[in-house]
């Protein structure tokens, strides 16, 4: 058995062509991987980065370094390679993209339902409709077997508006309840994923969703939610809801944080800064989650506001108000893409509310380097620190600049 990571090994590429004249030579080993990493050649170091997996913590390292290559296809097969490992991989995905091990739309291949060609793979295909889209799947012979539905919203002149799509896809998902028993996940929202500018496309009440879809396991609204609402009920298999805005009134925060999921361990919601709110009542309305009040079992909090330091001193005041504090069971929290600064981050460390964490996502925030540097340094947390892209507080006020929900 040939265990020298340099040696050639029947997988080994030959540079040239399948069979190697002598001119040629074979790229063996982990230097042969790392040669062909460096070819600016797409199907080349993809070939490579299979490949890697084969050399030990060597080959390991590649992949993990590929984590961090510019071009976003080597950085999602590097994903994709690692979700498959443990141990080591599964650290560094978690440092990179933590959400990756939970369940989310991406768990299943989106398409564009075609209705001369039907439904193909309803276990693993989540098929894109439109209204008319929609109608024509239902009538599909398999139908039940569906398990994703991404569902887009029209109507881009109906400015921070409910959209009349939102409201037909909710009475045709619900008349289609008995049809669509299979269905797990579900997406409703606006068709354009712009990571850094938000819909302005209106969502209203989503009980009715809930209701039609008891086996649901991932919900996910992308819009405008000022005029969200959601009746006080109870979802027993719902996983993950994800709420992607930057307009959410009070009252749709609370009820949404007021939903009793005992499965739920992902929840994900952004709010911004509505001009029409206070910041207390934004605290007021999430602290049902801060107290395991809504989502008992929750393992990853992602809360991103321009209240976020009054968020991290919430979740600070939670850990010994709190019979049973969220953050005490918490895997990740999420404070990314907000107006944290030292002062919210601090409130964090002094009461040791992040103790048990896994992972502390502050990415695209206001603190400063040098507290930090200062974190790392004298090993104030245990936890993972996501914390790159800071920007500078001017004249004091971190407001001097929209956040990144806005930008």
């Amino acid at each position: 058995m040939n265990n020298n990571p340099n040696q050639p090994r029947e997988y080994d590429a030959v540079l040239g062509g399948e069979t190697p004249p002598a001119s040629h030579v074979v790229l063996a080993g982990i230097a042969g991987v790392k040669n062909r990493l460096k070819s600016g050649i797409f199907e080349v170091q993809v070939a490579a980065l299979a490949d890697a997996l084969n050399y030990g913590d060597a080959g390991l390292n590649l992949v993990i370094d590929a984590l961090q290559d510019y071009s976003h296809k080597i950085h999602q097969i590097a994903v994709e390679l690692l979700q498959e490992t443990e141990g080591k991989g599964k650290q560094a995905l978690l440092g990179c993209e933590p959400w990756l091990f939970f369940a989310t739309l991406k768990d299943w291949t989106s398409e564009n339902f075609n209705p001369k060609a039907g439904i193909t793979n309803p276990s693993e295909t989540a098929y894109r409709v439109n209204i008319e889209q929609l109608k024509l799947l239902l009538q599909d012979s398999q139908v039940s077997q569906i398990e994703a539905l991404i569902c887009h919203l029209s109507g881009y002149d109906c400015y921070y508006e409910v959209s009349q799509d939102f409201y037909s896809y909710v009475d045709i998902l619900f008349e289609a309840r008995q049809q669509l028993t299979n269905l797990k996940a579900l997406f409703i929202g606006d068709c354009r994923d712009n990571y850094y500018k938000k819909s302005y496309i209106g969502v209203g009440d989503m009980t009715l969703i809930l209701e039609a879809c008891p086996n649901l396991e991932v919900l996910h609204i992308r819009a405008c939610c000022n005029e969200l609402e959601c009746e006080q009920l109870q979802h027993n298999n719902l996983k993950t809801l994800i709420i992607e805005t930057a307009n959410i009134s009070d009252v749709a925060i609370y009820r949404l944080c007021s939903l009793y999921l005992p499965a739920l361990d992902y929840f994900e919601l952004w709010m911004g800064r509505p001009s029409e709110h206070s910041c207390n009542e934004t605290i007021d309305s999430i602290k049902p989650i801060l107290f395991s009040e809504s989502f008992p079992n929750l393992s990853y909090l992602g809360l991103h506001s321009d209240y976020a330091d009054a968020i991290a001193d919430a979740i600070a005041q939670s850990s010994f108000m709190a019979e049973s504090p969220i953050i005490a069971t918490l895997e990740v929290l999420d404070l990314s893409m907000g107006n944290l600064t030292d002062t919210g981050l601090n409130a964090l460390i002094e009461s040791q509310a992040i103790i048990n964490l896994h992972t502390l996502n502050i990415a695209h925030n206001y603190v400063s380097e040098e507290f930090i540097q200062e974190i790392k340094q004298s090993s104030l947390i245990d936890c993972l620190l996501i914390a790159h892209s800071q920007e500078k507080i001017y004249d004091g006020c971190s407001a001097s600049r929209y956040s990144t929900l806005y930008e």
